[in-house]
């Protein structure tokens, strides 16, 4: 770069001369695909602060689709489905980990110790404190016999058959079922559910698992409760149940 020399004479006043190169311009970038993963109620949230907004997150009732899918428990708004850069939001219905941690009706098997640490350190779930001592003394005292009864049949054409019936008998006073108060879904009050304690011996070691026929009927009563709340920020949108 050529250097450049100035000379200015002026008795009123001083004038300072810095020399130096431009700033470079910063590279030009993509814009930022905006894709938002929040709780059950993100949608309805952003639809309340973007009624008005501008840029890719503008709510435009032309374009904006809301799909609905119950079955992964979702609900996913679409600003501008036709762009690649438009932005998204989901909103996604879990379950509470407090809930998730009893594992009820899936397959999580637990042994005696686990089901009484598990039971024993969520005492606060149970609304009958008696009912949960009572739980937590059965399955202390809980011992299973196991009853096999062979019989064998004959006929006099040499056929042969054996017959093992395996038996397995409670004599321990176990409680078979129990109430918790408890959230069944994220950001949503405790709901009172009843809990069956299932067992079985397997290579004579116990196993239990625990189901609920309420908390079954519970969720799916609950999610439509929810998902109808939630779709009401919608009114004015297509709406796509999957």
């Amino acid at each position: 770069m050529e250097k450049l020399e100035l000379k200015i004479e002026n008795t009123n006043g001083e004038l300072i001369i810095r020399e130096g190169n431009a700033v470079e311009p910063l590279p030009l970038r993509e814009p930022n695909i905006i894709k938002i993963i929040g709780d059950i109620r993100s949608v309805s949230a952003f639809i309340k602060k973007r009624q008005k907004g501008h840029g890719s997150q503008f709510i435009d009732e032309n374009k904006a689709i809301v799909t609905v899918d119950k079955h992964s428990r979702t609900i996913t708004l679409q600003l501008d489905p036709e762009n690649y850069y438009g932005a998204s939001v989901t909103a996604k219905l879990e379950q509470s980990e407090e809930l998730k941690q009893f594992g009820i009706n899936t397959v999580t098997k637990f042994s005696r110790k686990q089901l009484l640490d598990l039971l024993r350190f969520n005492r606060l779930f149970f609304p009958d404190k008696n009912q949960h001592a009572q739980v937590l003394l059965g399955l202390s005292k809980l011992r299973i016999k196991s009853e096999t009864e062979i019989q064998q049949e004959r006929d006099n054409q040499g056929n042969k058959r054996s017959l093992h019936d395996v038996k397995t008998v409670d004599d321990g006073g176990l409680v078979k079922e129990f109430g918790i108060t408890i959230p069944i879904y994220k950001g949503f009050s405790p709901q009172n559910i009843t809990v069956e304690i299932c067992f079985d011996v397997v290579n004579g070691d116990v196993q239990f698992w625990l189901e609920s026929v309420g908390l079954k009927e519970a969720m799916e009563s609950q999610i439509d409760d929810i998902f109808n709340t939630e779709l009401q920020s919608c009114d004015g949108l297509v709406i796509i149940n999957k």
